[in-house]
């Protein structure tokens, strides 16, 4: 499914969801356009683009302020060549409450959470239309609205769970509430999805959520609250559906030309053009400086891999990277890109290309004198492999975990593991694949290692300038999890919201 927009729903979204933009702030005018505009199944769908539309913004789902400024950044794994304030501020682990990158986050979430509200209850108060369209054009809807506050729930804790359209007339000062209800609420909307959604879509509809993407999101929200036979179920519910798989080769997984694959529970859809169906990915990606034959219109090398998580792959006896995974989405000194050969890395690279060296390909195959249409991977199936086996380490089942982390290991064509690993090895081995499987995800990095309490052990171990982090001096990162604060911009609109603890505004 390419997203294509709609002059209606324009007329629509740009009243409707003015809220969002500027934090629960409305037009007056948006409910006569809504009562004119939500008559059809056509209407409905001319809305529900705008929903997913919202995932293409930057600060949404596009592996860009999400996996490279947040989660691989502050990891340490990934380094950000531009060396903005607003970055360094992030993977300095200081996170003052006015920094805009976790400003726009918050924003852009409630932005999609307004488009699916009005969705959700207009659709729901449609007379005309067919019940099983409506069904689930409102499943949809709620999918999204659980992946935004998903996002919220695990980056900031408790939020103001806002479930209806606003209005001028209504209250905007809305308490936080607890992160028990938001999980809740996720929980439902994605239950309540799941069941009225199809396995697959077929046509044009491919892309759409579909029922093992609510499973998929179920076990990423289960896994966060240590709900570890939930995970199990959802997991294995989500198996029988027989739809989803490994891909053979791990390059393959993220290419324009096999987008919606087998390994994909749930990507956000682009299209390559000079419009807004596009995103920036080769640019930040392909090396500034470079031959534009091979980068195109622009190249800002933007994120790099750091030299201490190539250094973490494993070798043969020679020093050699066993690991493919490596060979299918890094080139480093003197090696050639994978889809243009090309293009060799210099044995020397200069400064402006990599601080570290290296430049990852994952989301740079080609040049793109537009914007790319690559579409960034929100869960994959090997992340639902993963979560699984963690889930069954935790229930005492480490052999058959390690059963699950073999998979991964096996299209990586590395060694299997011993299943007489104890629980704890069994951890660290699937901690380890989460590192150098999903790094430039919205997985894997930051958030996994906060989850599961691992993230400060993490980067004394393996970030060579720990010491300069002045950790000691932070008492936000000493918190279970960490959360960042509620932006300044979000309380300047919204004084009913408390900010999380050591943070001020």
């Amino acid at each position: 499914m390419k997203i294509i927009r709609n002059i209606a729903l324009f007329a629509l979204l740009s009243s409707a969801t003015a809220c969002s933009d500027s934090f629960l702030t409305l037009s007056p005018t948006d409910i006569l356009v809504e009562d004119k505009f939500f008559t059809s199944i056509s209407d409905a769908e001319a809305a529900l683009i705008g929903v997913y539309g919202s995932l293409q913004k930057e600060e949404a789902f596009t592996n860009v302020r999400d996996a490279a400024d947040i989660e691989w950044a502050i990891s340490g794994d990934m380094y950000e060549m531009d060396g903005s304030a607003n970055r360094i501020e992030l993977h300095s682990l200081a996170f003052p409450s006015t920094n805009t990158i976790l400003r726009d986050v918050y924003t852009a979430a409630y932005l999609g959470i307004s488009r699916a509200n009005t969705v959700i209850a207009k659709v729901a108060s449609m007379t005309d239309g067919e019940e099983d369209a409506k069904k689930k054009i409102i499943a949809q809807a709620k999918f999204v609205r659980a992946l935004f506050y998903y996002r919220l729930v695990t980056y900031f804790g408790g939020v103001p769970l806002i479930l209806e359209p606003l209005d001028a007339s209504s209250d905007l000062q809305i308490a936080r509430s607890s992160s028990t209800d938001v999980w809740g609420q996720i929980e439902k909307d994605l239950q309540e999805a799941k069941a009225d959604l199809p396995v697959k879509w077929e046509g044009n509809n491919v892309g759409k959520v579909t029922s093992g993407a609510c499973k998929a999101l179920l076990n990423k929200s289960y896994l966060w609250q240590k709900k570890y036979q939930e995970v199990v179920s959802v997991t294995e519910e989500l198996f029988a559906e027989g739809h989803y798989s490994l891909l053979p080769d791990y390059r393959s997984v993220f290419m324009e030309t096999n987008e919606n694959n087998a390994e994909i529970l749930f990507s956000t859809q682009f299209k390559e053009g000079v419009d807004a169906e596009g995103n920036n990915l080769v640019k930040r990606t392909a090396p500034r400086g470079a031959p534009a034959e091979f980068t195109g219109g622009a190249a800002w090398s933007n994120f790099v891999p750091q030299q201490h998580w190539v250094n973490a792959h494993e070798k043969d006896a020679s020093g050699k990277i066993k690991d493919k995974r490596y060979w299918a989405s890094i080139i480093g000194p003197g090696e050639k890109h994978q889809d243009m050969p090309a293009f060799v890395m210099p044995t020397n690279v200069p400064a402006g290309w990599s601080r570290s060296g290296f430049i990852m390909t994952k989301y740079w195959q080609k040049p793109t004198l537009n914007n790319s249409g690559v579409n960034p991977p929100v869960i994959r199936f090997a992340e639902i492999l993963l979560n699984y086996a963690e889930a069954l380490n935790e229930l005492n089942q480490s052999a058959k975990a390690i059963g699950e982390v073999n998979k991964i290991r096996t299209r990586a064509g590395l060694d299997n593991l011993p299943t007489t690993l104890n629980k704890s090895q069994t951890l660290d081995a699937i901690f380890k694949e989460r590192r150098l499987e999903f790094i430039w995800e919205p997985t894997g990095g930051f958030s996994d290692l906060n989850r599961s309490g691992r993230f400060l052990k993490f980067i004394e171990q393996e970030r060579p300038n720990y010491a300069d982090l002045n950790v000691a001096q932070k008492p936000w990162l000493k918190t279970t999890p960490i959360v960042f604060p509620i932006p300044r911009d979000a309380w300047d609109r919204n004084k009913a919201l408390e900010q999380n603890q050591h943070y001020s505004y």
